[in-house]
């Protein structure tokens, strides 16, 4: 376990699943940390350069993940600077 991320490193050839709807569940949704990846993984999930959601979408991601990242990051940057302005 990680120190109370409610994370857990588990290999999947471990689990015995009854159906394939089961194993859908634990498929992967996202790449982070990608930079310091080891090997390509060309299967078109976002690829974060760090933790999901609060980093930079890599080149290997998705491109309209990584045009809708750009508009979220610009909007954050507006509402923030209407924040300051206040």
């Amino acid at each position: 376990m990680d120190e109370g991320r409610n994370m857990i490193l588990l290999f999947p050839s471990l689990i015995k699943f009854e159906s394939k709807e089961d194993r859908d569940k634990f498929a992967p949704t996202c790449h982070m940390f990608y930079p310091m990846r080891q090997v390509d993984i060309p299967d078109g999930k976002p690829k974060w350069t760090g933790i999901d959601g609060q980093s930079d979408l890599c080149e290997d991601s998705p491109p309209d993940l990584k045009r809708k990242r750009e508009e979220e990051k610009k909007k954050e940057g507006k509402e923030k600077k209407e924040k300051g302005d206040e």
